[in-house]
């Protein structure tokens, strides 16, 4: 009873494995996105960003020091040190407190670079998933492109096979010559030969689609057609480089709040508490406590923060500079990109109308072909031309998956 099941078992699973799986670029979008390590890397970065924000408001804490201390110098004869300097020994245990006053500009200043790192951070993440998702559509409509042609091709083929056993009737009956005959056997072979092509660089696509979405599979894929819409309306405020501009002045001011905070007052309080001593015996008489304030406030450094502002006034000027340029050539490229699509939609109309006439011809050229009617030769003409405007058009919604595409992810 083993051998059977084994045989039947091995026959699903050849079977299985014979079965193309249908793909569409949501799941390779997803795919990529899960797979990225990345968009993964971001993803901690900005765990890490929210714990430096935790590091950040402990620092401004009582900080709370414990330190001890236990020092013999022994003295002898013509050696040792002078007690003068040592007293002969040192013991202590202190427990210190120290707190900054006053602080609350520049803890908020830190929590503010903080909190622009994090949104750099995810502005970074959005270019990175809006350039992968952008490479992902773009390869799964090259595949895309290759999948419909081998589907155009096919059926060629059947039109061929068909009009070559009617052919074969016509020749019989001499209608026909056996020439016209082989003329229409050369064309399906060179169809033939021309799909089997389109399948090996469609399997090449499909590898490379699968490489960069992290899949790892080598089984046969059958691609839905990607219903690619417009959904980046023209919002240049909203572009992801812009947002990055706008944190990058935000970071410049800070940078300049930073210097001037700097040359401010500090005044820091301390205190401690616990024993030091000379001698052991004396430990006990000798706990105490002591507290203070220490101030600081800079007096001249050499023009170090004007210098420090300057290239900080430098650095801004560099970033109008790219805005404006940036914002120049994302309106040209939109409309760049919108006038294409225009033309191409177009271009489509036109082939449309050009593909319904080539098809009531061949109709035509069918039903007179029977009677003998006309040259072999110009029926073959008719579908090597169908044929080329088959491709025009397929290149032409191609196009379009393009460009949309484009402006999709215009960044």
């Amino acid at each position: 009873m083993l051998k059977p099941f084994l045989i039947l078992l091995f026959t699903v699973i050849v079977a299985g494995n014979g079965h193309s799986q249908s793909r569409s670029l949501d799941y390779y979008l997803s795919s990529a996105a899960k797979n990225s390590p990345l968009l993964q890397d971001y993803v901690n970065q900005l765990h890490s960003e929210s714990i430096d924000s935790l590091l950040a408001l402990s620092a401004y804490k009582p900080q709370v020091i414990i330190t001890s201390q236990a020092l013999f110098a022994p003295v002898g004869k013509n050696i040792g040190y002078d007690e003068a300097i040592t007293n002969g020994g040192n013991y202590a245990a202190l427990i210190s407190v120290k707190q900054s006053l006053f602080n609350a500009n520049v803890r908020s200043l830190q929590l503010e670079n903080i909190s622009l790192l994090k949104q750099s951070l995810v502005v970074n993440k959005i270019l990175s998933l809006t350039e992968l998702k952008k490479s992902i559509t773009l390869q799964y409509i090259t595949a895309y492109a290759g999948y419909k042609q081998m589907q155009f091709n096919s059926r060629m083929i059947e039109m061929l096979t068909e009009q070559q056993k009617a052919t074969s009737y016509l020749v019989e009956a001499g209608i026909y010559l056996q020439t016209d005959l082989m003329n229409l056997a050369v064309s399906k072979t060179g169809m033939e030969i021309a799909n089997k092509q389109t399948y090996i660089q469609y399997r090449n696509d499909i590898a490379i689609l699968n490489l960069l979405s992290g899949i790892v599979d080598t089984a046969r894929v059958e691609l839905e057609k990607p219903m690619l819409e417009l959904s980046n309306p023209y919002s240049l405020q909203q572009s992801p480089v812009m947002l990055q501009f706008t944190i990058d002045s935000l970071k410049n001011s800070m940078a300049r709040k930073t210097i001037e905070l700097n040359y401010r007052p500090k005044l820091e309080a301390f205190a401690d508490a616990g024993f030091m001593a000379v001698k052991p015996l004396n430990i006990p008489r000798n706990f105490g406590t002591s507290f203070g304030l220490n101030f600081s406030i800079p007096v001249y450094d050499g023009k170090q923060r004007s210098l420090e502002i300057n290239k900080i006034q430098i650095a801004e000027d560099s970033r109008l500079r790219y805005r404006e340029f940036y914002t120049s050539q994302y309106r040209q490229q939109y409309l760049q990109i919108n006038q294409q699509l225009h033309l191409n939609d177009e271009l489509v109309s036109d082939i449309n109308r050009q593909l319904s006439q080539q098809k009531e011809l061949i109709e035509l050229y069918k039903t007179e072909i029977e009677k003998g009617l006309v040259k072999f030769s110009d029926f073959l003409l008719a579908i090597n031309n169908y044929a080329s405007t088959q491709n025009s058009l397929a290149l032409a919604e191609i196009n379009r998956m393009l460009l949309i595409n484009q402006l999709n992810f215009l960044k």
